[in-house]
C-alpha cells in the first residue's frame, strides 16, 4: 500500500465538496484551524456552490476534485461534509496524475466510496476523519487534534473501554471500511470494498433496524466478513426502532451478522456520525488488541 507524504509546515491543502453543499461559517472556522496548522488552504469552486442539495451540478465537482488531484502543489485534499454525490462522478474521475503523486484524501460518511476507491484501484492511503460540517455541532478538539497528527505522520495509538458486546482477541491487519450503507452501495462496483485479510470499520447513521440488519446481511452474502481479521464498530448514530420492535440493539444487529467467525470485534469506538470523530488511516497496518480491560487499536508506519 501507498503512504501519501506527510505534510509539513507552508503546504497546501484543497478543501472541496464532492458531494452535498455546506454553509459557508463552517468552511471559514475551517480555514482558521488549517491556519493555525500553519497549513494553506484552497479553496475549490464547490466551496459556495449549489445545486438542489449538492455542492453545485456533477460536472462541477468532478472537475473541482480533479483539479484538486491534478495540482501538484496540493499535499491533501479535505472534504467538507458527506450526504451523497461521490457515487455520480468517481468513474469519471482521471486518478493518473493522483497515482504518481499521491496525496492525502480526507473525509468520511459519503468519502467512504473516495476511500474504497482509492484502496482497491489506486493502492493508496487515505484518511476517515472529521470535516468542516461537524463544526455545527462545534469544534472538538479531539477530533481535529488526530486528523492534525495523521495529516502529519504523528503516532497514532488509541484505547478504547471495554464493551459488554466485544468478542476478546489480537489481530493485525490493514484497516479498510467506513459507513455501511454506502460501502454497500459500492457492491458490484470498481469502488467495491476488498475486506479479505483485512480489519473492517463499520458505522452508520439516521437508519432504522431493519435497515441496518439488510446492509450487514447483503455484505455478509457478498463474502466481505468471510475473511475478515478483525471488526472495529464506530458510531452507530439514530438508528431508529421499527414497529414492531426489531428486537435488537444495533449492536447485537452488529454481532449477529459475524457470530459464525472468529475473529475479535470492537464496539464503541469514537469514529463515525457521532460527537466525537477520531481519525482513521485506512489502507495502513493496524494492530488491534481486545481484551476484558477494553481495547487497543495502534497504527504502524
Amino acid at each position: 500500500m501507498i503512504i501519501p507524504p506527510s505534510l509539513k509546515a507552508g503546504d497546501q491543502v484543497g478543501v472541496i465538496s464532492t458531494s452535498s453543499y455546506t454553509e459557508p461559517a463552517y468552511i471559514e472556522q475551517l480555514e482558521g484551524i488549517l491556519k493555525e496548522w500553519k497549513l494553506e488552504p484552497v479553496l475549490g469552486k464547490t466551496i459556495g456552490a449549489r445545486h438542489g442539495s449538492f455542492a453545485g451540478p456533477d460536472e462541477l465537482r468532478k472537475k473541482d476534485l480533479q483539479q484538486m488531484l491534478d495540482n501538484p502543489e496540493i499535499r491533501a485534499v479535505l472534504q467538507t461534509t458527506g450526504g451523497y454525490g461521490i457515487i455520480r462522478i468517481i468513474d469519471q474521475v482521471d486518478f493518473s496524475a493522483f497515482k504518481y503523486h499521491p496525496k492525502w484524501l480526507v473525509g468520511y460518511s459519503d468519502t467512504t466510496f473516495l476511500h474504497s476507491h482509492v484502496q482497491g484501484m489506486l493502492s493508496t492511503a487515505t484518511i476517515h476523519a472529521t470535516m468542516a460540517a461537524d463544526l455545527e455541532a462545534g469544534y472538538q478538539a479531539q477530533s481535529w487534534e488526530t486528523l492534525r497528527k495523521a495529516l502529519f505522520g504523528e503516532k497514532l495509538e488509541y484505547h478504547v473501554k471495554a464493551h459488554p458486546l466485544n468478542r476478546k482477541g489480537k489481530t493485525e491487519g490493514m484497516l479498510v471500511g467506513g459507513t455501511t450503507s454506502v460501502l454497500c452501495n459500492a457492491k458490484g462496483t470498481i469502488s467495491e470494498v476488498n475486506s479479505n485479510g483485512k480489519i473492517l470499520f463499520l458505522e452508520e447513521v439516521g437508519e432504522h433496524k431493519f435497515r441496518l440488519d439488510s446492509y450487514l446481511t447483503s455484505l455478509k452474502k457478498a463474502g466481505k466478513f468471510e475473511y475478515v481479521r478483525g471488526l472495529l464498530v464506530g458510531e452507530l448514530v439514530e438508528i431508529e426502532e421499527d414497529d414492531p420492535p426489531f428486537g435488537k440493539t444495533p449492536e447485537e444487529i452488529i454481532l449477529d451478522a459475524v457470530q459464525e467467525y472468529d475473529f475479535p470485534v470492537c464496539f464503541g469506538f469514537p469514529a463515525g456520525h457521532g460527537k466525537v470523530n477520531k481519525a482513521l488511516i485506512f489502507g495502513t497496518l493496524v494492530h488491534l488488541d481486545v481484551s476484558e480491560k477494553g481495547s487497543v487499536i495502534r497504527f504502524s508506519g
